[in-house]
């Protein structure tokens, strides 16, 4: 008798971050290929942050600190609130799934956004819960709907702001005041994974999110504008009993010890997330503008990423990600993410935006030649 599975795992796809650069470019027979699929940032960590990284390679044979307790002071120190209140996990994905592990049951509904992360219905299927999905408006998360959409059976309540993949950010006030119309039951999860790459500052961060409400969540993460994919660390800001539960659901030592050590570092130094906040601003203004004299469509994004238009190409949309993949510019088809029509670009250096234009311009010029062939007759050779 073959092994049975619990049976919600029939509705989750397993994720797949997609080949290496080397893997595709012996498929395409490239000698360069530029990732800006995945809204990683383009370059290494700090340098404060290597150097602290080489220090620690000598302690890897020993378990790292299972409760994260300098990172986690230190991130107390930095969003004004106390230790206990700081949970940290092998990236907020982590922490995601624990959140839904810890609070859903098979039949609580799950308030979300349409288009959203793509990973929260994984958290909603495993957990047999029923997404409730709101439809943004102009790109942008439709608030009130999302409050009016709350039932006696809702669990849950998920914001991706910015919101992965439309780029669009609500301010802070606008969520303080979902949060006051939500009954205290209901957890409210912030997800602020790109949060560090806003320029429209409102001057509200995770603590003042969530101040005199236990129920709210708010998920950053190390992965983006510090560049630690690889390290995958994270942490959310919550009240001490959620943060209680998530200690009981998760892995131990789930933040291994480079992971801690290069967020300590990281988070110490923020005068560089400044100095890469305003470089990601100038290189998302400079696209926007390039994207615009070429006749296509952005949506105005506050992040590392921008859904760009496809109008200007005289082919099928979905086969315009796979012309610039084989040309060595790898972006995300948004239908995919829930978005047809678009793709999502990742800003990555201004060499890679360059690259990314190049090759734009190239399938641009492609079908140019596709409508207008020069016939025999014309004087062609």
């Amino acid at each position: 008798m073959p092994v049975r599975f619990i049976p919600e795992l029939a509705d989750v796809v397993p994720y797949e971050g997609g080949p290496s650069l080397e893997a595709l470019k012996r498929r395409h027979g490239l000698e360069r290929v530029v990732r800006l699929a995945s809204n990683e940032y383009p370059l290494p960590p700090f340098p404060e942050v290597r150097e602290a990284l080489l220090g620690a390679l000598d302690g890897v044979n020993r378990y790292p600190d299972s409760l994260s307790t300098d990172l986690r002071e230190a991130l107390a120190a930095r969003h004004d609130c106390r230790p206990e209140e700081i949970a940290v996990g092998g990236g907020s994905a982590e922490l995601l799934y624990l959140l839904g592990q810890v609070v859903l049951e098979r039949g609580d509904e799950v308030v979300l956004a349409a288009p959203t992360f793509t990973a929260y219905h994984d958290v909603i299927a495993i957990n047999g819960a029923v997404p409730v999905a709101i439809p943004l408006r102009d790109h942008v998360h439709d608030l009130e709907a999302m409050a009016a959409a709350v039932s006696p059976r809702t669990k849950l309540l998920l914001v991706c702001n910015p919101n992965n993949p439309t780029g669009t950010y609500v301010p802070a006030a606008e969520v303080r005041r979902l949060v006051e119309s939500v009954p205290d039951e209901v957890l409210v999860v912030v997800d602020e994974a790109y949060r560090e790459f806003v320029t429209a500052e409102d001057g509200e961060g995770p603590a003042a999110i969530r101040r005199g409400h236990d129920n709210v969540v708010v998920l950053r993460t190390f992965s983006k504008i510090y560049g630690l994919a690889g390290l995958r660390t994270g942490y959310a800001v919550c009240a001490p009993e959620v943060r209680e539960a998530l200690d009981k659901a998760r892995q131990p030592f789930n933040v291994n010890l480079l992971g801690q050590v290069a967020a300590l570092e990281a988070v110490r130094h923020q005068e560089r997330v400044v100095e890469r906040r305003e470089t990601n601003a100038r290189l998302r203004d400079y696209l926007t503008a390039r994207l615009a004299e070429r006749g296509h469509a952005t949506v105005p994004t506050q992040t590392n990423f921008m859904l760009v238009g496809a109008d200007g190409l005289r082919r099928p949309r979905k086969e315009v990600c796979g012309a610039l993949l084989a040309a060595g510019a790898m972006v995300r088809d948004g239908a995919v993410l829930g978005c047809p029509g678009w793709m999502r670009v990742t800003l990555g250096s201004e060499d890679e935006v360059a690259f990314f234009l190049e090759k734009l311009d190239a399938l641009e010029v492609d079908d140019q030649a596709r409508r207008d062939p020069v016939s025999p007759d014309r004087g062609g050779a």
